[in-house]
């Protein structure tokens, strides 16, 4: 039942970065978004942290967007933290604006703690979802200032959770499988730190699964494992993601899935939400979380179940406030 006004406003919050073409707001997916969106009762408007005003004046907080006051019973904000290399310089106006915006009073897609932990390959290892899946071995390295003391602090750490060569090594944040490399020894490693200081990078090494590693994306939809996305590199594909030259394909959730997705639905109480896991040589793997994964070019039907998933979660939000007389 949809109780707050009908259309409410869903404040995108997007990288100031963003190039003249950005992934995923080019015209296709623009479209579709824009259409699922007002089938959910939904107006989306895309804004940048510069466009947000919070304000305080005797306790009571006020925000305003492009000059406009809003209401937390008529508006809300998706509030996933983008992490590409362009964006690294706004990470922290954009997560103290996120955590303005809860304080404030308003319903936000992602909290903080959880904008963190997308998609950042060691915080989904060290954080005990509930899931008995085991965890890919992760040892993160900041690269600034690269030398032969961080290869062998490294390799010290790669011994002791029992990483062998080959290894991968990927920055520690980003996502659609770019910038993976494999090191087959220390010496390659070593190569790929190098270049990587060049950039002053944080990086993951992790094991090598080889090339017949199958990524399962099992998406959720409050609290459900709803969809499984498949993921599976081919030819000289390091990654699986199809913008990496591998191949994808909806299916049904394997078995072995059904309880550890449950277990890490019930801990991350999100709307919609995103889990990898990994099976190669007869072994499953928890890989990252996704918080809000997006949805495969001309899927209408996953992407209109996302945006409901978000107008449903926004409802019983402004079911709460009503209840305390917050508004």
């Amino acid at each position: 039942m949809i109780i707050a006004p009908d259309p409410v406003t869903m404040f995108w919050i997007r990288s100031e970065r963003e190039s003249k073409s950005p992934n995923p707001f080019d015209a296709e997916i623009n479209s579709r978004y824009d259409a699922a969106t007002r089938k959910a009762g939904v107006l989306l408007s895309r804004i940048s942290v510069d466009d947000v005003v919070v304000g305080t004046t005797k306790g009571e907080a006020s925000v305003r967007v492009r000059g406009d006051l809003i209401a937390p019973d008529s508006a809300f904000f998706h509030t996933k933290l983008v992490t590409w290399p362009v964006d690294r310089f706004d990470y922290w106006r954009h997560l103290t604006t996120y955590a303005a915006l809860s304080a404030a009073g308003f319903f936000t897609t992602v909290p903080v703690g959880l904008s963190l932990i997308n998609n950042e390959k060691l915080l989904t290892g060290l954080r005990r979802f509930g899931s008995a899946v085991r965890r890919l071995p992760t040892v993160r390295l900041g690269t600034r200032g690269y030398g032969p003391d961080h290869l062998d602090w490294c390799t010290a750490e790669m011994r002791a959770n029992d990483i062998d060569f080959p290894v991968v090594v990927k920055p520690s944040s980003w996502g659609g499988g770019n910038s993976v490399f494999v090191a087959s020894d220390a010496g390659e490693l070593d190569t790929v730190f190098t270049w990587m200081a060049a950039a002053e990078m944080t990086v993951v090494v992790q094991p090598w699964l080889g090339r017949d590693v199958v990524d399962y994306r099992v998406f959720y939809v409050d609290g459900e494992p709803y969809r499984v996305l498949t993921r599976q590199p081919r030819g000289d594909a390091l990654a699986g993601n199809v913008g990496q030259g591998g191949v994808a394909g909806w299916t049904t959730i394997p078995d072995a899935l059904v309880d550890p997705a449950r277990a890490v639905a019930d801990d991350i109480e999100l709307p919609y939400l995103c889990v990898d896991f990994l099976y190669a040589g007869g072994q499953w793997w928890f890989s990252e979380i996704e918080v809000d994964g997006g949805t495969t070019q001309g899927d209408h039907h996953m992407t209109e179940v996302r945006f409901r998933s978000y107008r449903s979660r926004f409802d019983r939000f402004v079911r709460g406030l009503r209840s305390t007389g917050t508004r």
